[in-house]
């Protein structure tokens, strides 16, 4: 994990002392058909030499988890791919390739690559074609509860860990209320710094103040960005406020307004260098996003909610020799740096209210999303521990 916080070198026979045994069962929100959720419970089985099984502690949920709920899963399935939690059991081969043992704090990402292709020969296992939901691959908080052991989502007490699990050990230094954020932050590190190339004093726009959005205002922090503007609508009132609150001029796209001219205004009259569009579901932002930029300007793509046609002004592209990049996931080494970020408290993501929320809620919450009628915050994370008023949060 390049540029985290030095973590010292573990042997799999390092064992962490006053762990709980693994209980015979675990409960677990399951996803099913039709938009609906329940409650389950299922048993639990021993670790083999490759495999192990997380304690979740948070499991933050994104807009993946809301499509994949609202468009109905084929088959029953715990939904749950940003996980955060602590090693109840592993194998030894396991302990060995991932450097953890029993109690360690892990962020567990959603990838199960296969480890043997050139796209994981690079690192690039994210782009592995087993792992690539498009082309029916599989990933954690994907695969339906009929496959053994049944708990492969974080939406649950514990989750297993397949021998292909990408596991990081995090620094115990870092706030418990921040481990959730790795995952959208390194997202954001990477759209920002690597794909959007943000150099020191550069002017950045974000469109959109959700999820990721505020994670690409945190990441423009970080980078040491000029000036800094978010863009939502109007019903985006208080996330507009968390964005002011990391730093960022906000401005209110009216529905039949020109939101390009006010964003200028609040550049002081100028163009950005970067545009970042974490909305997904307008592609005729594009035209304004690229009228904004100005000479070498980069215009940062994420994944849509739905496939679309991109309109662009190729003209005004090639006069001012814009960029435009289409991002997916993160490589490791942004991990590393929002890691290493949110433990030496220089993100400012503690400005972005946490709504922690029982296993029993989450189909309940998943249905006010799907509909529009979530939280203020987009930052929602599942606590486990939160059903159980006996156990104390590590």
């Amino acid at each position: 994990m390049d540029g985290s916080p030095p973590i010292a070198p573990r042997s799999a026979a390092h064992r962490h002392t006053g762990v709980d045994p693994l209980p015979e069962t675990a409960r677990a929100s399951v996803a099913l058909p039709g938009a609906r959720s329940a409650l389950r419970t299922f048993p639990l089985r021993a670790a083999g030499p490759r495999e192990g099984w997380l304690r979740v502690t948070a499991s933050g949920i994104c807009g993946t988890d809301v499509g994949l709920f609202q468009r109905g899963v084929a088959a029953a399935t715990v939904l749950g791919h940003h996980v955060v939690g602590r090693i109840a059991a592993v194998g030894p081969e396991a302990a060995h390739r991932w450097r953890v043992g029993p109690g360690d704090l892990v962020l567990v990402e959603e990838y199960l690559p296969c480890g043997r292709c050139p796209d994981c020969a690079s690192g690039a296992y994210r782009l592995c074609p087993q792992t690539d939901l498009w082309g029916g691959g599989r990933r954690i908080g994907t695969v339906p509860v009929s496959e053994d052991p049944a708990l492969f989502g974080g939406n649950a007490e514990f989750m297993f860990l397949p021998g292909n699990a990408v596991v990081h050990r995090l620094p115990p230094q870092l706030p418990q209320e921040l481990a959730a954020w790795v995952l959208p932050y390194a997202n954001a590190v990477d759209w920002v710094l690597r794909a959007g190339r943000l150099e020191a004093g550069q002017n950045v726009v974000v469109l959109g103040p959700g999820y990721h959005g505020l994670a690409v205002t945190a990441a423009a922090r970080l980078g040491e960005a000029g000036k800094v503007v978010v863009v939502g609508l109007p019903r985006d009132a208080e996330r507009l406020g968390m964005a002011e609150a990391l730093g960022a001029t906000a401005v209110v796209a009216e529905e039949s307004g020109d939101w390009g001219a006010a964003v200028r205004a609040a550049l002081g009259g100028g163009s950005c260098d970067l545009v970042v569009d974490t909305t997904g579901s307008d592609p005729s932002v594009v035209d304004v996003a690229v009228d904004l930029l100005g000479h070498g300007g980069r215009l940062v793509l994420t994944t849509p909610k739905q496939p679309a046609a991109v309109p662009a002004d190729s003209a005004a592209m090639i006069r001012r020799c814009l960029t435009l990049t289409a991002v997916r996931g993160r490589p490791p080494q942004a991990i590393g740096r929002a890691i290493a970020s949110l433990t030496e408290g220089t993100s400012g993501l503690e400005h972005v209210p946490t709504v922690e929320i029982p296993l029993e809620e989450v189909g309940d919450m998943l249905t006010r999303l799907a509909a529009g009628s979530g939280p203020s915050s987009p930052h929602i994370v599942v606590r486990p521990d939160l059903d159980r008023p006996d156990t104390q949060r590590p």
